[in-house]
């Protein structure tokens, strides 16, 4: 990069001295958007932590989670965080309109993680204000499922 250009957008996963030997794969997804690093977990498990940094834009964090879901990250568990730059509960939507997730992001937001079996671990564990709904469920032989709460 030259001294005039600026980086609008990055993301790093930084590991200490004694996690790095546990690395056993790393890669990025989207470019300045989504990078993820996968670990050896105790046992023969193993740990998928990815980092976003999502736009404003309704129609690029579509294009973003269905990267991430085509990615096919084969892992026993999965983390996804960083800054998703939306609300998925209705209530917290902005009023300027581009953080609200549109109906193209919103499908490829469910399918991502109804693949990964994500949840809001903030909300499902802390608030106790998260929206009535099925937990996601998924195994990597099949096609995702909801399961009931539990």
């Amino acid at each position: 990069m030259g001294p005039t250009q600026r980086m609008s957008a990055g993301t790093a996963i930084l590991v200490d001295k004694k996690t790095a030997p546990l690395v056993v794969d790393s890669g990025i997804l989207m470019e300045g958007r989504a990078q993820f690093i996968k670990l050896q977990a105790v046992g023969s498990g193993t740990l998928t932590i990815v980092n976003v940094y999502a736009t404003w834009t309704s129609r690029n964090r579509a294009l973003l989670w269905k990267t991430i879901s085509r990615a096919e990250l084969d892992s026993d568990n999965t983390i996804i965080g960083g800054d998703f730059n939306h609300q998925e509960e209705t209530s917290r939507r902005s009023i300027a309109g581009e953080r609200q997730m549109h109906r193209r992001e919103a499908a490829s937001w469910h399918h991502m993680t109804l693949q990964y079996g994500l949840i809001d671990a903030w909300c499902s564990t802390v608030s106790g204000r998260c929206p009535r709904r099925p937990l996601p469920s998924t195994t990597r032989d099949s096609k995702p499922t909801p399961r009931s709460p539990e």
